[in-house]
């Protein structure tokens, strides 16, 4: 019954933000083109380590390296929670940074932000916020650094949407490349970015 009731509420929040007039948003990658090395991404959807039916909520990128991470669009930061740690090799202290565009919600969890920013900062398209929070895994994948990114309404129900259709025509032409490079983490088992329930979740 609890779980109906919030399925429920998700549902008339999303359709009441799809009622409030709005200019749908194009948003870019939260990272540069110069940082489309990476070794993973752990796509939407995906319920191997993540609990069904929903699965995994968001996109996990990850670099060997330190990678800027940007606004993916103009707004302002709305929430920065300090992010638990979760057992996975963290080597530090990592925050969950929210931005709000309209009715959209951009959501940066597991990050170093820069000092600049805070609660109330107003950031462009593009502007640097960070960097993914540091991890050792040794045996594993070493040394890495890592980002939990979502896109959504703007709603006390965090229910995502697939980012793919937002996307500027450049930034889908990357991320495509990138999957086509490290989506065989799963074997196959998640063939698209937005998998299973997130499939074409996008309005």
């Amino acid at each position: 019954m609890l779980l109906s009731y919030f399925s429920f509420r998700g549902n008339f929040l999303l359709d009441f933000c799809l009622l409030i007039p709005h200019e749908r948003i194009t948003i870019s990658l939260p990272f540069n083109k110069e940082d489309d090395d990476l070794i993973f991404i752990n796509p939407m959807g995906e319920i191997d380590h993540h609990k069904p039916p929903r699965g995994h909520p968001g996109l996990d990128f990850g670099w060997h390296h330190p990678a800027p991470l940007i606004a993916v669009a103009s707004g302002q930061i709305s929430r920065i929670k300090e992010h638990p740690p979760g057992g996975h090799g963290e080597t530090e202290k990592t925050y969950d940074v929210e931005i709000v565009n309209g009715v959209y919600a951009i959501r940066y969890g597991e990050i170093v932000p820069l000092p600049s920013i805070n609660v109330g900062t107003v950031v462009n398209q593009g502007d640097v916020i960070g960097r993914g929070g540091k991890y050792e895994q040794p045996g594993g994948l070493g040394t890495y650094y890592s980002t939990h990114w979502e896109f959504d309404y703007d709603t006390p129900v965090f229910d995502r949407l697939c980012p793919l259709t937002y996307f500027y025509s450049d930034s889908l032409a990357r991320i495509n490349a990138i999957w086509e490079k490290v989506g065989q983490t799963y074997n196959g088992q998640f063939p698209e970015l937005c998998s299973g329930f997130y499939h074409e979740r996008n309005e």
